[in-house]
Protein backbone atom coordinates (compact mmCIF):
# COMPACT_ATOMS: atom_id res chain seq x y z
CA UNK A 1 0.00 0.00 0.00
CA UNK A 2 1.71 3.25 -1.02
CA UNK A 3 -1.19 5.72 0.21
CA UNK A 4 -0.97 9.38 -0.70
CA UNK A 5 -3.40 11.47 1.34
CA UNK A 6 -3.08 14.36 -1.21
CA UNK A 7 -4.66 17.92 0.18
CA UNK A 8 -5.45 19.03 3.55
CA UNK A 9 -9.35 18.67 2.64
CA UNK A 10 -8.68 14.95 1.26
CA UNK A 11 -6.84 14.20 4.68
CA UNK A 12 -9.15 15.99 7.15
CA UNK A 13 -11.83 13.42 5.07
CA UNK A 14 -9.74 10.56 5.54
CA UNK A 15 -9.46 11.35 9.19
CA UNK A 16 -13.12 12.00 9.51
CA UNK A 17 -13.81 8.40 8.02
CA UNK A 18 -11.32 6.90 10.62
CA UNK A 19 -12.85 8.35 13.51
CA UNK A 20 -16.31 6.70 12.04
CA UNK A 21 -14.08 3.40 11.63
CA UNK A 22 -13.36 2.97 15.28
CA UNK A 23 -17.19 3.19 16.55
CA UNK A 24 -17.62 -0.39 14.61
CA UNK A 25 -16.45 -3.68 16.30
CA UNK A 26 -12.19 -3.48 16.70
CA UNK A 27 -10.27 -6.15 15.25
CA UNK A 28 -8.77 -6.57 19.04
CA UNK A 29 -7.34 -9.88 19.49
CA UNK A 30 -7.32 -10.98 16.35
CA UNK A 31 -5.20 -8.27 15.20
CA UNK A 32 -2.72 -8.68 18.27
CA UNK A 33 -2.06 -11.86 17.67
CA UNK A 34 -0.46 -10.63 14.00
CA UNK A 35 2.54 -9.17 15.71
CA UNK A 36 2.58 -11.49 19.11
CA UNK A 37 5.52 -12.67 20.31
CA UNK A 38 5.24 -16.54 20.65
CA UNK A 39 5.65 -16.03 24.60
CA UNK A 40 2.16 -14.27 24.24
CA UNK A 41 0.13 -15.67 21.79
CA UNK A 42 -1.50 -18.48 24.79
CA UNK A 43 -1.93 -15.67 27.38
CA UNK A 44 -4.02 -13.68 24.45
CA UNK A 45 -6.10 -16.09 23.23
CA UNK A 46 -6.95 -16.85 26.85
CA UNK A 47 -7.85 -13.19 27.17
CA UNK A 48 -7.12 -13.14 31.43
CA UNK A 49 -6.70 -9.80 33.03
CA UNK A 50 -5.41 -9.88 36.95
CA UNK A 51 -7.38 -7.72 39.39
CA UNK A 52 -4.56 -6.36 40.51
CA UNK A 53 -3.06 -4.84 37.14
CA UNK A 54 -2.30 -1.28 36.55
CA UNK A 55 -3.53 1.35 34.15
CA UNK A 56 -2.35 3.18 32.00
CA UNK A 57 -2.56 5.42 28.49
CA UNK A 58 -0.57 5.53 24.96
CA UNK A 59 -1.23 8.23 21.93
CA UNK A 60 -0.86 7.66 18.66
CA UNK A 61 -0.49 10.88 17.10
CA UNK A 62 -1.52 11.11 13.41
CA UNK A 63 -0.26 14.24 11.27
CA UNK A 64 0.97 14.65 7.61
CA UNK A 65 4.44 14.93 6.24
CA UNK A 66 4.62 16.35 2.78
CA UNK A 67 0.98 14.65 2.15
CA UNK A 68 1.59 11.00 3.66
CA UNK A 69 0.43 9.90 7.32
CA UNK A 70 2.93 9.66 10.08
CA UNK A 71 2.92 8.72 13.48
CA UNK A 72 6.10 8.98 16.18
CA UNK A 73 7.19 6.71 18.73
CA UNK A 74 10.07 7.12 21.15
CA UNK A 75 13.20 5.06 22.36
CA UNK A 76 13.50 5.08 25.88
CA UNK A 77 16.43 5.67 27.38
CA UNK A 78 18.08 2.55 29.46
CA UNK A 79 16.77 2.06 33.42
CA UNK A 80 16.05 -0.60 35.74
CA UNK A 81 12.64 -1.83 34.27
CA UNK A 82 11.34 -4.52 31.50
CA UNK A 83 11.02 -1.64 28.77
CA UNK A 84 14.29 -0.44 29.11
CA UNK A 85 15.70 0.42 25.91
CA UNK A 86 12.94 -0.19 23.77
CA UNK A 87 10.51 1.30 21.19
CA UNK A 88 7.08 2.81 22.91
CA UNK A 89 3.96 4.67 21.98
CA UNK A 90 4.19 8.08 24.02
CA UNK A 91 2.35 7.29 27.36
CA UNK A 92 2.09 6.20 30.92
CA UNK A 93 0.86 5.36 34.13
CA UNK A 94 -2.37 6.86 34.89
CA UNK A 95 -2.28 8.72 37.84
CA UNK A 96 -4.76 9.41 40.24
CA UNK A 97 -5.41 13.04 39.72
CA UNK A 98 -5.98 12.22 35.96
CA UNK A 99 -10.06 12.61 35.03
CA UNK A 100 -9.63 9.96 32.73
CA UNK A 101 -7.63 8.10 30.93
CA UNK A 102 -7.53 9.89 27.35
CA UNK A 103 -6.23 12.65 29.85
CA UNK A 104 -3.44 10.31 31.40
CA UNK A 105 -2.48 9.57 27.19
CA UNK A 106 -2.35 13.55 26.37
CA UNK A 107 -0.47 14.78 29.68
CA UNK A 108 2.18 11.98 29.35
CA UNK A 109 2.76 13.02 25.35
CA UNK A 110 2.97 16.32 26.40
CA UNK A 111 5.60 15.59 29.23
CA UNK A 112 7.51 12.93 27.17
CA UNK A 113 7.66 14.45 23.83
CA UNK A 114 6.35 18.28 24.06
CA UNK A 115 3.13 17.82 22.33
CA UNK A 116 0.58 20.99 22.70
CA UNK A 117 -2.45 19.75 23.68
CA UNK A 118 -4.46 22.52 22.30
CA UNK A 119 -3.44 21.59 18.83
CA UNK A 120 -4.48 17.88 18.63
CA UNK A 121 -7.90 16.51 18.05
CA UNK A 122 -9.08 13.06 19.51
CA UNK A 123 -9.83 10.52 16.93
CA UNK A 124 -11.12 7.47 18.84
CA UNK A 125 -9.74 5.04 20.54
CA UNK A 126 -8.28 1.20 20.10
CA UNK A 127 -8.84 -2.07 22.34
CA UNK A 128 -7.25 -2.20 25.55
CA UNK A 129 -4.62 -4.20 26.32
CA UNK A 130 -2.79 -6.04 29.25
CA UNK A 131 0.89 -6.36 28.96
CA UNK A 132 1.69 -9.09 31.42
CA UNK A 133 5.72 -8.13 31.80
CA UNK A 134 4.72 -4.71 33.75
CA UNK A 135 1.67 -5.94 34.78
CA UNK A 136 -0.06 -3.20 33.22
CA UNK A 137 -3.30 -2.22 31.43
CA UNK A 138 -2.96 -0.22 28.35
CA UNK A 139 -5.56 1.76 26.70
CA UNK A 140 -4.52 3.13 23.17
CA UNK A 141 -6.14 6.90 21.88
CA UNK A 142 -5.82 8.33 18.34
CA UNK A 143 -4.85 12.01 17.56
CA UNK A 144 -4.91 13.78 14.69
CA UNK A 145 -2.35 17.57 14.33
CA UNK A 146 -2.96 19.39 11.26
CA UNK A 147 0.49 19.73 10.89
CA UNK A 148 3.40 18.51 11.49
CA UNK A 149 4.27 18.33 15.37
CA UNK A 150 7.91 20.28 16.76
CA UNK A 151 8.79 17.80 19.30
CA UNK A 152 10.62 18.92 22.42
CA UNK A 153 11.55 14.82 23.69
CA UNK A 154 12.31 14.82 27.76
CA UNK A 155 16.03 13.65 28.06
CA UNK A 156 15.48 12.04 31.21
CA UNK A 157 13.11 9.45 29.24
CA UNK A 158 13.54 9.88 25.66
CA UNK A 159 16.48 8.72 24.04
CA UNK A 160 15.23 9.56 20.29
CA UNK A 161 12.21 10.58 18.41
CA UNK A 162 11.42 7.94 15.43
CA UNK A 163 8.88 9.18 13.06
CA UNK A 164 7.46 6.41 11.18
CA UNK A 165 5.60 6.69 7.80
CA UNK A 166 3.05 4.71 8.38
CA UNK A 167 1.56 2.75 5.46
CA UNK A 168 5.24 2.64 3.54
CA UNK A 169 6.98 1.74 7.22
CA UNK A 170 3.90 -0.43 8.68
CA UNK A 171 2.52 -2.57 6.24
CA UNK A 172 1.87 -6.46 7.33
CA UNK A 173 4.30 -7.33 4.58
CA UNK A 174 7.39 -5.18 6.18
CA UNK A 175 7.05 -7.86 9.37
CA UNK A 176 9.99 -9.37 10.91
CA UNK A 177 11.01 -12.15 13.02
CA UNK A 178 14.27 -11.89 15.72
CA UNK A 179 15.46 -13.86 18.45
CA UNK A 180 15.52 -11.26 21.45
CA UNK A 181 18.70 -12.31 23.76
CA UNK A 182 17.86 -10.40 27.78
CA UNK A 183 19.34 -11.35 31.16
CA UNK A 184 19.63 -15.03 32.17
CA UNK A 185 19.83 -16.20 28.24
CA UNK A 186 16.40 -15.72 28.18
CA UNK A 187 15.11 -15.55 24.37
CA UNK A 188 11.69 -14.57 23.08
CA UNK A 189 11.10 -14.98 19.35
CA UNK A 190 9.09 -11.96 18.39
CA UNK A 191 7.78 -10.37 14.82
CA UNK A 192 7.94 -6.50 14.62
CA UNK A 193 8.92 -3.90 12.29
CA UNK A 194 12.46 -2.15 11.54
CA UNK A 195 11.57 1.59 11.73
CA UNK A 196 14.68 4.22 12.11
CA UNK A 197 17.27 1.33 12.31
CA UNK A 198 15.24 0.01 15.69
CA UNK A 199 13.54 -3.06 16.12
CA UNK A 200 9.70 -1.87 17.12
CA UNK A 201 8.12 -5.36 18.81
CA UNK A 202 5.98 -6.23 21.51
CA UNK A 203 2.90 -4.44 22.61
CA UNK A 204 4.36 -1.21 21.02
CA UNK A 205 3.44 -3.47 17.26
CA UNK A 206 0.84 -5.08 18.60
CA UNK A 207 -1.30 -1.89 19.73
CA UNK A 208 0.32 -0.57 15.65
CA UNK A 209 -0.93 -3.90 14.22
CA UNK A 210 -4.69 -3.16 15.54
CA UNK A 211 -4.34 0.16 13.70
CA UNK A 212 -2.88 -1.17 10.63
CA UNK A 213 -5.74 -3.21 10.46
CA UNK A 214 -8.62 -0.57 11.26
CA UNK A 215 -6.30 1.94 8.60
CA UNK A 216 -6.66 -1.26 6.20
CA UNK A 217 -10.44 -1.66 6.46
CA UNK A 218 -10.98 1.77 5.57
CA UNK A 219 -8.59 2.08 2.56
CA UNK A 220 -10.60 -1.05 1.37
CA UNK A 221 -14.01 0.68 2.08
CA UNK A 222 -12.49 4.70 0.72
CA UNK A 223 -10.47 3.28 -2.28
CA UNK A 224 -7.56 5.04 -1.53
CA UNK A 225 -4.40 4.24 -2.91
Amino acid sequence: MNTFLGSETTTRTFISKLRSELLIQLPGVEAHLRLAPEIRIKDLKIGAEPTHAMDSAVLILLYPVKNRLHTVVILRNEYNGVHSGQISLPGGKHEKSDIDFLFTAVRESEEEIGIIPTDIEIVGQLSRFYVRPSNFIIYPFIAYQPTRPEFHPDATEVKRIIEIDIFEELNFNKIVNRTLTFKNDIQIHAPGFTVGGEFLWGATAMIISELISVLGQLTDKSGVD
